[in-house]
């Protein structure tokens, strides 16, 4: 099973007041997220509450592919887009052949890059939400 979380908030730089393309950029996005051409692959919004722009996605598919692409280069069009952009993406895979798969990969976006942390909250997977199975 492959599962991904996340959010991001949209700033166009890291400056103060510096939001006079959001709404270009956020067209842009948008155009990326439509040429995605998602169907039933999750959860995929961008919405303006209060002024302020943001992303959720979230979505489970049996196995790592397309969608995971996808999601990852998103993050990545947002920070190279927005650079004063931040949130986080929430990624289990229990394939993962790296030494992942009982654990959350936690990616941060924030100045304009993705940086990978360690998670602290829910991994190890197993026993921290699942039970060992044992067979």
């Amino acid at each position: 099973m492959y599962e991904f979380h996340g959010w991001a908030t949209f700033r166009e730089s890291t400056g103060i007041g510096e939001e006079d393309n959001l709404e270009k950029i956020i067209d842009s996005v948008k155009l990326f997220i439509k040429e995605l051409n998602w169907t039933n692959s999750g959860i995929l919004d961008i919405r303006a509450v209060n002024g302020e722009y943001h992303l959720s996605v979230s979505g489970f598919t049996n196995h790592k592919g397309k969608d995971a692409e996808d999601v990852l280069n998103l993050y990545k069009f947002i920070a190279q887009s927005a650079p004063g952009s931040y949130g986080m993406l929430y990624i289990r895979d229990d394939e993962d052949r790296n030494g992942n798969d009982n654990s959350f990969q936690v990616l941060v976006l924030s100045r304009g890059s993705i940086n990978e942390r360690k998670d602290q909250f829910l991994s190890p997977y197993i026993p921290t939400v699942e039970d060992e199975c044992y067979d």
